[in-house]
């Protein structure tokens, strides 16, 4: 599963195998950074291909010489690819896709990025059109590799009304057009987001992929604060602090990356197939799951807040439950009515469940339960 730092190891100094190391050990494989010069996109590609870190450039002369520099960097074996644009209103859609078109054409076998608008923004930035326009006029104009969107659901404590809202729409024009998405955690203190906490990190992540995000981000790895904007709204706490020694994020980032991959044979390249929410509050734009799924003879969260996600991944079908409490485990209650595995968080594995028992589990705040069958 790819798992992707925005704001990755910084130009210049920093740019050494020890710092890209440091990132490999967290879980984070992908690097987004802004250069400010060919010279530092090929010292940085030169000590992530030797930690086994891949790169997404931005620099400047890929948009004044661009075949010189497609030229320059794309057979270096670090190159992951191009980042053309972040939050692009829909009248740049035309000129990045000139420039998309260009980059593919002497370059198709590197990914090009383009990150778009969450859906809470305010509707000028979209020049007034739906959200879901927004994203299908980009996906008819621009050739990307895949969507992706910037989403902090967590703000003073509390889950955005309108996050899952967001999820539903990448998830269907994702499914409707055929294109994969990948979808952000927030690991930094800034505005009004808090202290990253393991359970805020896995309802932002498991969220995603139960919706079908294919790549998973995290806004920031490095601790911004080299502009005055981002010393004034203090960020603080993200994954490495800003001369890259781990915060207390680190960890908490690191064992859930762990987690994934040890799940990733279950999410990478899955379809997510339905998704529903359970408890008294539905959020708007989603499912409510009205009846026991029909692979058990009961299922209950006793009116617990969860997601149950259906999913398909070859031969392989899987039933997801999240706890989407950020404090409280989850009481889960179920009893199997065909052959059926649940899989271990911890080991990745998984265990034959019994027809005729029923099951008590608990789910910790914001984690998942997985069940298997064919």
């Amino acid at each position: 599963m790819p798992i992707f730092g925005f704001h990755g190891v910084p130009p210049g100094e920093y740019s050494t195998v020890s710092q890209f190391s440091t990132m490999k050990r967290a879980g984070i494989d992908i690097c987004y950074t802004l250069y400010n010069s060919d010279q530092e996109v090929k010292t940085a590609l030169d000590a992530a291909k030797k930690a086994n870190v891949k790169l997404i450039i931005r620099v400047s002369s890929l948009f004044t010489d661009t075949e010189g520099t497609l030229n320059l960097f794309k057979n270096h074996p670090a190159l992951y690819g191009y980042c053309i644009g972040d939050e692009p209103n829909p009248s740049d859609f035309d000129n990045l896709a000139i420039l998309a078109k260009k980059i593919k054409k002497i370059d198709p076998y590197h990914i090009i990025y383009i990150n778009l608008f969450p859906n809470y923004v305010e509707p000028k930035l979209l020049n007034n059109i739906t959200y879901r326009d927004y994203l299908n006029t980009f996906v008819q104009k621009v050739p990307v590799s895949f969507l992706s969107f910037d989403n902090y659901p967590i703000v003073k404590d509390q889950v955005r009304i309108d996050w899952y809202k967001n999820l539903e729409d990448l998830r269907s024009v994702s499914l409707n057009k055929d294109i994969d998405f990948w979808a952000f955690a927030c690991s930094t203190i800034h505005y009004d987001y808090r202290q990253p906490t393991v359970s805020g990190i896995k309802l932002q992540q498991f969220g995603n992929l139960l919706y079908g995000a294919q790549g998973l981000q995290y806004f920031t790895y490095w601790t911004l604060n080299y502009e005055a904007n981002w010393r004034k709204e203090n960020y603080g706490y993200s994954i490495v602090d800003d001369r890259g020694n781990p915060t207390p994020t680190y960890n908490v980032v690191k064992s859930v990356n762990e987690q994934i991959q040890r799940l990733a044979w279950v999410f990478s390249g899955a379809k997510s197939v339905a998704v529903f929410h359970t408890g008294i509050n539905i959020p708007e734009g989603t499912k409510k799951l009205y009846s026991v799924p029909e692979q058990f003879k009961f299922f209950t969260t006793y009116g617990k807040e969860a997601i149950v996600s259906i999913m398909s991944n070859g031969k392989n079908k899987f039933i997801i439950v999240q706890n989407k409490s950020l404090s409280e485990n989850m009481r889960l209650e179920y009893q199997p009515k065909m052959r059926m595995r649940k899989v271990d968080n911890n080991t990745g594995k998984s265990m034959e469940l019994s027809l005729l028992k029923k099951y008590n589990d608990s789910i910790l705040p914001g984690d998942i339960i997985v069940f298997a069958y064919n």
